[in-house]
């Protein structure tokens, strides 16, 4: 067992905080939490032993007081995407006010005011994910005043809607002309959250009658998710489209074809071999 001491000479903090964000982009909430605790505790002991046992100063990319707000800030996300509300409202109680770090420094306080104004944010948005609709006027203000939080916002109008089925068109659109065309989002974090974006749109057009923008959406949901490699909303978009395909028109059910015969070349051509791609030709996918 690896003692306090041991984890703070071993364990680098600024990895630990990559490998929360890359398991926030793989949607896998049970790791974020668990990576999250680790980066907690990891803070813990730096603030208890700024030195290692050598007496070298332990060095990191960010003031200290960011990670504890960080390591709570991605516990409490993944307990929202968990629907786990109450645990997420716990971990926001304890961003929201960093203060107890007592840590006048200036870069110390700038990034307590930061963490106060994400715990603001989040707690709107649990508003709007539990349906809170006369919230809904509010939450979009702060979207415009905060650009960089549309995509995430508009995940959240979204889900609400469609969870308790109200119609949100009428903010739709202010706040998707703000977004960057899909290029902008190859990030993998920003990836994950622009197809999830895209895939909660589709869906939600798909089920207030507005079937040939969920098809149009879900035709280039599948192009980039190819693009982007993630099999995860490809699958999701495929299970969407063919559940309304039915409102296809013929040049909708042809670029379907195109672009799963596209996909399917692309896969066969890595094969190791390739004895397979000469016996298919375009006329399996028409």
């Amino acid at each position: 067992m690896i003692e306090e001491e041991d984890a703070v000479e071993f364990i680098d903090i600024d990895i630990l905080v990559n490998m929360v964000k890359m398991a926030f982009a793989m949607e896998n909430w049970e790791e974020v939490i668990s990576l999250s605790q680790s980066l907690l505790e990891t803070a813990k002991a730096i603030a208890s032993h700024p030195s290692k046992t050598s007496g070298e100063r332990i060095e990191t990319k960010r003031h200290i007081s960011y990670y504890f707000g960080y390591s709570y800030l991605m516990q409490g996300l993944a307990f929202q995407k968990l629907k786990q509300y109450a645990l997420s409202i716990e971990c926001i109680e304890y961003y929201r006010d960093l203060s107890w770090l007592n840590d006048s420094t200036h870069e110390a306080i700038t990034i307590v005011e930061d963490f106060n104004k994400f715990a603001k944010a989040n707690l709107l948005t649990l508003d709007i994910l539990t349906g809170n609709r006369n919230k809904l006027p509010e939450y979009t203000q702060f979207l415009q005043q905060n650009p960089d939080q549309i995509l995430s916002g508009l995940i959240t109008i979204l889900e609400s809607a469609i969870l308790y089925s109200y119609n949100v068109d009428h903010v739709l659109e202010p706040l998707r002309s703000h977004l960057r065309d899909a290029s902008f989002y190859t990030e993998q974090v920003l990836a994950t959250k622009y197809l999830s974006y895209s895939f909660m749109l589709a869906l939600y057009y798909s089920l207030n009658d507005h079937t040939q923008e969920a098809i149009n959406i879900s035709l280039h949901n599948l192009s980039l998710c190819d693009k982007l490699g993630n099999d995860k909303y490809f699958k999701k978009t495929i299970a969407l489209f063919e559940t309304i395909k039915i409102y296809a028109s013929v040049s909708q059910l042809e670029e379907y074809s195109r672009i799963l015969k596209i996909i399917f070349e692309g896969e066969i051509s890595n094969e190791k071999g390739n004895r397979f791609s000469s016996s298919f030709s375009s006329s399996h996918f028409q």
